[in-house]
């Protein structure tokens, strides 16, 4: 079954009208007067359409049914991302979607490239595809970039039932598998991954004394 999004404002009336690119996703795929589609609204509802016309530019659809659905897992997890070189976030934007991470905030940390503009707008592109492609009904939330320094201290405030994970190559003991096996009763947790390079020991030290 072929799978878009639309927000929830968008889905207000039986009768609905797709354009910009979801609509241009769907002339893609070809399709074509009552071939039926899966609209998410990104906040657990699943529709199904039915397809009325079919245009390059814009599809009409007929809501038949609206229900809950999710495929979430009961943890919510942070993927905190030192920005690397080139364009490789697009990749890790899109391997992080289909594995199920709920937020990603790009951090600007000492070994970071440094942008002079912010790639937002195509992480979300990015993030709404992979969405799409793996079956998932809400589409990560994509920060603002942050200095490393803003994100540590924003997390200062968490509850006992999250957790924190910065990925060290400096730890030589304790392993992820182990650390993982202690955070079974964790509601939320923040991964902290660094460009290439790593993590200084400046940042490191910060991560952990918060």
């Amino acid at each position: 079954m072929i799978r878009i999004f639309l927000p929830p404002d968008e889905l207000t009336s039986e009768q609905i009208t797709i354009t910009g690119e979801q609509a241009k996703h769907l002339s893609v795929l070809r399709v074509k007067p009552d071939d039926q589609v899966f609209i998410f609204d990104g906040v657990g509802n699943r529709y199904t359409c039915e397809v009325l016309q079919s245009h390059k530019k814009e599809v009409t659809a007929r809501l038949i049914k609206k229900e809950p659905y999710s495929t979430q897992s009961p943890i919510s997890i942070v993927l905190a991302q030192g920005i690397p070189k080139g364009d490789k976030m697009d990749l890790i934007v899109q391997k992080a979607t289909e594995l199920g991470v709920n937020n990603i905030v790009p951090l600007i940390s000492e070994r970071s490239q440094i942008r002079k503009t912010s790639k937002k707008d195509r992480w979300e592109k990015i993030a709404l595809s992979a969405s799409q492609q793996s079956g998932r009904e809400k589409v990560p939330n994509i920060s603002e970039p942050l200095s490393y320094d803003e994100f540590i201290y924003s997390c200062s405030g968490e509850t006992p039932s999250s957790a924190g994970i910065l990925l060290y190559e400096e730890e030589k003991t304790r392993k992820l598998k182990e650390v993982l096996g202690n955070l079974r009763h964790c509601k939320r947790i923040v991964l902290l991954v660094g460009p290439e390079g790593g993590f200084s020991k400046k940042e490191a030290q910060m991560a952990i004394e918060k």
